[in-house]
């Protein structure tokens, strides 16, 4: 890899760390669910008008924005309400094995003892964390969270059925049904929108910003600039930093208390997606990209 792209590759780690943070100030003042919709809603007002309705993979695509735009994200805004940003930092980890999980299930994909035990280990490191008392994330968030992060692991499996596609015409049209969704849902579950866009202050507008042109625009567009040009094994090692600045982002920028068992459940974690992950030996094009698994 080139210099700059390493460069590349560090922002987007760099990027994708800090969402988690950003997302938890953007959820204090705006309804969450409600803060998804926009979300959605303005990604695909940018992207729609310069891709092609890609009609043919449009039914998967509307099972997909159910699966990852409404249960995922959703879920994640939704659990980022109540759960410390260096715990949901961690707990995006489990979205690797969980993807390994349902391309067994669904796709028939075969995978060695290798992946098994790294899917063991990143479990295992999830037990720890669930014991931890000490936490002061609410029950409710982090089942909820918990259960995002699953569905994301369904969604990767729904994208390898889409196939080839060109992903600005997937993101519009996913964030185009998205939206739809989420708002409709937010109006029946959720109270004080209008409230919120009128009150809000500059730091949640700045949030909503940060995660509509940083996190999507920007950071999707270095991820898939990067693995369209180097073998995935170059660049999914970078992913593994994500967790790392979340988790510095919620001791350093939001106060959170990182405990001995979390920190172990953390790094335990860690060690079982990089077993997965950097097992890795294919190539991908363009237009055939590896998820991932950030906000």
């Amino acid at each position: 890899m080139s210099f700059l792209d390493i460069l590349a590759a560090f922002a987007v780690a760099l990027i994708w760390g800090l969402n988690i943070a950003v997302i938890k100030v953007g959820v204090a003042e705006f309804p969450p669910i409600f803060m998804t919709g926009i979300r959605f809603l303005i990604v695909a007002m940018l992207l729609i008008w310069w891709v092609r309705p890609p009609w043919k993979q449009m039914r998967l695509i509307v099972l997909l924005s159910f699966i990852t735009g409404g249960v995922h994200f959703g879920g994640v805004f939704f659990g980022l309400k109540g759960v410390d940003v260096s715990i949901a930092a961690i707990l995006i980890l489990l979205g690797v094995p969980f993807s390994v999980l349902f391309a067994r299930i669904l796709l028939k994909e075969r995978f060695g003892w290798k992946k098994i035990c790294g899917m063991a280990v990143a479990f295992s490191g999830l037990l720890i964390l669930l014991g931890e008392p000490a936490t002061t994330s609410s029950p409710l968030h982090l089942i909820v969270f918990i259960v995002a992060i699953i569905a994301w692991g369904l969604g990767n499996t729904i994208i390898k059925m889409i196939g080839r596609i060109n992903i600005f015409a997937l993101n519009a049209w996913l964030g185009l049904f998205a939206s739809v969704q989420l708002l409709f849902v937010s109006m029946f579950l959720e109270t004080g929108q209008m409230a919120a866009l009128q009150s809000a202050s500059l730091s949640a507008w700045g949030a909503l910003a940060y995660v509509v042109l940083m996190a999507t625009v920007i950071g999707y567009g270095l991820w898939y600039y990067l693995v369209g040009k180097y073998d995935v094994t170059k660049v999914v090692p970078f992913n593994l930093l994500v967790p790392v600045i979340g988790v510095l982002a919620g001791v350093l920028l939001m106060g959170d208390e990182l405990t001995l068992a979390q920190g172990t459940g953390g790094v335990i974690s860690l060690i079982g997606v990089a077993m997965i992950q950097l097992r890795w030996r294919i190539r991908s094009k363009p237009s055939e990209l590896p998820a991932s698994s950030n906000v």
